[in-house]
């Protein structure tokens, strides 16, 4: 008897010790460098964004962390990569909205689900119109005259977008047909909008559609000029431009970023993440520097980013199916 209530207390103990360790496991997440995937070139302004926010947390841990571009294929590259990592919190993906709108459309034809494969940690950049730029060397002032342009001259007009299967390249494609707009659309597989930017400037391409924060640049310098938001309402950050739904009733195309993480990570260390993001999106250097991107700060739960992605799927995948080359 003595020897079996002994037994018992040495096994009650031990599981004290594993529980106690298991409660310290999660206090001291992260315990070595997190790796978040990003799936456009270093430079690009959702990269930047991502680095920010990854200095961040790198201050507040005490842990690197770092971004790792592997652009490519529409962002399935990236979201491979980390589908097929260790599910420990220590590989991430800042999942564009192309990643989730665009790609599950086409899942018949991938070796992944991101739906399945990845969970939803958090927001790093919340909803996000895409724009329509011109140069204004072209002479146009507004989207309908951008239209107009484009009907007078069919095919003529060049609007050069990140490469195929991003957002902005289906935002041109379901724009070009819903609004009946004879454009030629070439995706940048390659350099992305930068190097459609610098083919604007070139003389060679007439308009891009984008983020404004990838436009920053040339905005500012007057190389290029906002036409067009596609948001559903005019973006409090550009209350001066109009909407493309003006134009083209319904249409819209709204970006953003999310952080996800392979299926099977532990709840806790996605709540680990979760809260280190949201306390570095409350800090005022990177609130300043989303200002300086006219990006606004969303802080959303695992549960609230899971819900909102889930509803940009349901708008964008018909279109998707509809929309995409053959």
């Amino acid at each position: 008897m003595l020897r079996t209530k002994i037994g018992a207390a040495v096994v009650v103990a031990s599981l004290a010790v594993l529980a106690a360790s298991a409660g310290t496991a999660a206090d001291i997440f992260p315990i070595k460098p997190i790796k978040i995937v990003m799936p456009l070139p270093a430079g690009s302004a959702p990269d930047v964004q991502t680095r920010v926010i990854a200095e961040q947390l790198t201050r507040r841990w005490g842990q690197q962390v770092l971004v790792e571009n592997r652009p490519g294929a529409g962002g399935f590259l990236a979201a491979q990569s980390v589908v097929t990592a260790q599910p420990d919190g220590y590989t991430l993906l800042a999942g564009l909205a192309s990643i989730f709108t665009i790609l599950p459309a086409q899942k018949d034809r991938l070796t992944i689900d991101v739906n399945r494969d990845l969970i939803q940690v958090g927001m790093i950049v919340g909803a996000t119109p895409l724009y329509i730029a011109v140069p204004p060397k072209i002479g146009v002032a507004s989207f309908p005259e951008l239209a107009r342009l484009a009907k007078s001259k069919p095919l003529e007009v060049v609007v050069g977008t990140l490469g195929v299967g991003t957002l902005p390249h289906f935002a041109a494609l379901v724009l070009a047909k819903m609004g009946n707009i004879p454009i030629t659309i070439v995706p940048y597989n390659q350099g992305g909008t930068p190097a459609a930017i610098a083919d604007i400037m070139g003389g060679r391409v007439h308009a891009t559609i984008d983020a404004a924060a990838a436009l920053r640049g040339s905005l500012q310098s007057g190389d290029l000029k906002l036409i067009g938001t596609m948001s559903p309402e005019r973006d409090p950050f550009f209350p001066e431009v109009p909407t493309v739904a003006a134009a083209v009733p319904g249409f819209s195309a709204v970006g953003f970023v999310s952080l996800a993480a392979p299926a099977g990570t532990p709840t806790h260390v996605v709540h680990r993440l979760n809260e280190g993001l949201g306390q570095a999106l409350e800090t005022p250097s990177v609130k300043q520097r989303f200002v300086e991107f006219s990006t606004p700060i969303t802080i959303m739960t695992p549960a609230q980013t899971k819900a909102f992605v889930e509803n940009e799927q349901k708008l964008w995948w018909p279109l998707v199916k509809e929309n995409e080359p053959k």
